[in-house]
């Protein structure tokens, strides 16, 4: 994909979810969920749908004047009881997961693989599992862990829509 569309997509990610815009509700085919929709000022429309708390998954859109792409993401935290036996709650796992997503930007969730140690035990990492240069596609893992036991986990695909 260009670098236009995942910048799109970081930006995207950047002000939507781990941002300011705050999701409206929305219904698709029946099913409950959130989205974040933008233009961004240097030209591109920017879509997401999630249908999640704890777990779910959701799609991102991205649209300049000259290609489309999308990211497909899914998975969630581990059980409430598990997390509890951890002195932990779900948002206090996703805001580990915002503040990776604001600190490393365009680094996480593309193409390349990284990761960021947060404090008090926690690491945050982004994997890629396959990456295909001929269909093309992108397969990505995610994860949050705290003291080496996983918490928090998502896949994800990049593809453009041609």
């Amino acid at each position: 994909m260009s670098e236009r569309i995942n910048s799109l997509l970081a930006e995207g990610l950047a002000k939507g979810y781990a941002g300011t815009i705050k999701p409206e509700a929305i219904q698709r085919s029946g099913f409950s969920g959130k989205a974040n929709d933008f233009l961004s000022t240097s030209g591109g429309h920017y879509h997401d749908e999630w249908f999640a708390d704890d777990n779910g998954g959701g799609q991102e859109l991205v649209e300049t004047a000259e290609e489309k792409g999308t990211r497909l993401y899914a998975g969630g935290v581990i059980p409430t009881e598990e997390l509890q036996s951890l002195g932990f709650t779900t948002k206090d796992v996703i805001s580990r997961l915002i503040t990776s997503v604001r600190e490393l930007k365009d680094k996480t969730r593309l193409h390349e693989p990284c990761s960021l140690e947060l404090p008090d035990g926690w690491k945050y990492k982004y994997e890629i599992l396959k990456r295909s240069e001929e269909v093309p596609l992108t397969i990505g893992y995610e994860s949050i862990e705290f003291n080496g036991r996983e918490v928090f986990a998502h896949g994800h695909m990049i593809s453009p829509i041609k």
